[in-house]
């Protein structure tokens, strides 16, 4: 469920332990810092789920991971292909 946070940013799901972005794959370098956002703002996890729209969209999965990755990025990823 959508919650407003503090500074008035929606966060799109807050779970007990995430707080989580939605967005489609080739928005995965703006769900990394919305996530993060979120996070710092609610004390929980940065989460993103990465609305996979085909098989085109694997490389937008890939630089989402390998940039998590290379920083070390506090933040865990759920993936949604349809």
């Amino acid at each position: 469920m959508e919650v407003v946070l503090a500074d008035q940013t929606r966060c799109d799901c807050e779970t007990e332990i995430h707080a989580v972005e939605f967005d489609f794959a080739d928005k995965w370098a703006e769900a990394i810092g919305q996530a993060l956002h979120y996070s710092r703002l609610t004390g929980k996890r940065a989460g993103i789920v990465l609305l996979l729209e085909s098989d085109k969209n694997r490389k937008f999965k890939n630089r989402l991971e390998n940039t998590i990755k290379y920083f070390n990025l506090p933040v865990d990823v759920w993936l949604v292909t349809y």
